[in-house]
């Protein structure tokens, strides 16, 4: 950096000497951006569990792919939103459903759940981390037939 000025300084003495050019400001790198920067996605983007009996699911595996990019250290949170039937509104209770991921239990209600977390950032190129997911339900007998929509979220924020 030292020697850019000085030569910069130099050439522009030289030039002003000559009668050339009046001034010249040395010319200095742009500065780098050092905002925080965290990006998720997943392969796949949807999980259809396909039809279920009366009598419910018990550990229904799941496994998706997730890319990590962080440009700093940061966690992965999961939270559950519950089933809900489409056609009536109605959604399974939460004490009959139950979500793990990574083999950690997800609460039906809540801020989420740590499930990844990472004090360093993540290569130029990110990072893939599996995901595995195991849904169980019970008592679906007290709840009407039909389609059922739930929804996993999963939050990538920065760690301080």
């Amino acid at each position: 950096m030292k020697k850019i000025v000085v030569i910069s300084v130099m050439a522009a003495a030289c030039l002003e000497m000559a009668g050339m050019v009046k001034s010249v400001q040395p010319v200095l790198p742009p500065k780098l951006s050092l905002e925080p920067f965290v990006s998720l996605s997943f392969t796949p983007d949807k999980i259809d569990l396909g039809n279920v009996s009366p009598v419910g699911f018990k550990n229904m595996p799941v496994k998706l792919q997730a890319h990590i990019l962080a440009n700093c250290p940061h966690q992965v949170k999961a939270s559950f939103e519950p089933f809900k039937n489409k056609n009536s509104n109605v959604s399974i209770r939460p004490e009959h459903t139950s979500v793990e991921i990574n083999g950690r239990d997800i609460p039906m209600t809540g801020s989420g759940v740590s499930i990844l977390s990472s004090a360093r950032p993540t290569p130029p190129e990110g990072v893939k981390v599996p995901v595995d997911i195991k849904f169980s339900a019970r008592g679906l007998l007290l709840y009407p037939a039909g389609p059922y929509k739930g929804s996993i979220v999963l939050t990538i924020t920065t760690r301080p």
